[in-house]
């Protein structure tokens, strides 16, 4: 992983600016163009390990694939970039999205599940869950609304950050706050849970709704916290990890049934190690990312576990009893989960 922290921060001084990467296979020289949107800005380990992607399909290809990269939600929102691929019939072809985002635009609420407040106590409980529970499942009901699942990704851990005078250490302190909420049912849940107002928006309406005071917080992982520019807008960054959020690499079903079997099996090579390697190159950043997030003058408030039990009590058993109430479909996933989560905490 090529990334360091000073790209990094200079990504989030540029506040994410939205560029279209160049491409070396030109579209006279292919005969498949991949049009990838994701959220994720340049100059992270998220757009370092996009663009090998890139360089591995074209080059394994010979040529026959060429792959355009649209960074920073250059092609719209998640929930729009995900609607369109999954349509067939629009400019996007593969994209990396978050879970919830993926989950909201296809109506498949078993890509929110993972999501769920405080469902993991450890990045390894997730990782097992996600790779063992999970994948098959989240495929095959992806496949039923026109998408492939290529393989995971990593957002993170995501914690509250907040503009105003004081810090956030329990539910009816960040009460006081209007925050933003990712398009997702399981985010929103949550917030009413725990007493707060939430306003959905989009990623790129983020920083504009912080500066204007439509918002005055959010929650998200530090890295893409630092790399959209939207902590320059915080006064405190409260690590509460209440959810932990992969992300997934995916296919246009229609441009993937329409490749022959052997770029089909190109683009769904390595799949175990993209996602190995995403995690890790996220999961290396942190505490430097903590530290970069002080230095810019925002407090970081470092909760007891008291403190953090308080959040995890107000709202973790109404958002997923709610869940569980609204897809009850969902049942048996949900208990293959905590079997999983169950046996590897040795209850």
């Amino acid at each position: 992983m090529r990334s360091a922290l000073s790209p990094l921060i200079a990504a989030a001084v540029a506040s994410a600016a939205v560029m279209l990467v160049p491409d070396r296979t030109t579209d006279a020289q292919a005969q498949y163009t991949m049009a990838f949107g994701t959220t994720a800005p340049d100059g992270t380990p998220w757009s370092d390990q996009l663009m090998d992607l890139k360089r591995r399909i074209e080059k394994e290809s010979g040529g026959r694939i060429a792959v355009k990269m649209f960074l920073g939600s250059s092609l719209g929102s998640e929930v729009e970039m995900v609607e369109e691929m999954a349509g067939g019939k629009g400019r996007i072809q593969a994209g990396g999205f978050s879970t919830a985002a993926v989950g909201q635009a296809l109506d498949l609420p078993i890509l929110e599940l993972p999501e769920l407040p405080f469902l993991f106590n450890s990045t390894a409980e997730a990782d097992t869950v996600l790779d063992t529970v999970l994948y098959q499942p989240v495929d095959a009901a992806l496949k039923t609304k026109g998408v492939v699942l290529y393989t995971w990704a990593e957002n993170g851990w995501r914690s509250f950050a907040t503009k105003g005078d004081a810090a956030v250490r329990s539910p009816a302190d960040l009460a006081k706050y209007k925050m933003r909420s990712q398009e997702s049912d399981v985010h929103l849940n949550m917030y009413s849970a725990l007493g707060v107002q939430a306003v959905k928006k989009p990623v790129a309406e983020v920083l504009p709704s912080l500066k204007t005071g439509i918002v005055s917080g959010f929650d998200n992982t530090p890295l893409f916290s630092l790399a959209a520019g939207w902590i320059n807008a915080a006064s405190h960054y409260t690590l509460s990890k209440h959810i932990y959020q992969p992300a997934a690499i995916v296919y246009g079903k229609s441009f993937y049934d329409g490749l022959p079997a052997d770029l089909q099996t190109i683009v769904m090579a390595n799949r175990t190690e993209e996602a190995a390697r995403g995690r890790k190159g996220v999961r290396a950043l942190e505490s430097q990312l903590i530290g970069a997030i002080r230095d810019s003058g925002v407090e970081v408030v470092e909760l007891t576990s008291e403190e953090r039990s308080a959040f995890r009590k107000s709202c973790r058993k109404e958002v997923h009893a709610k869940f569980l109430a609204q897809h009850p479909d969902l049942q048996d996933e949900y208990a293959a989960v905590k079997s999983k989560l169950q046996s590897m905490r040795g209850k």
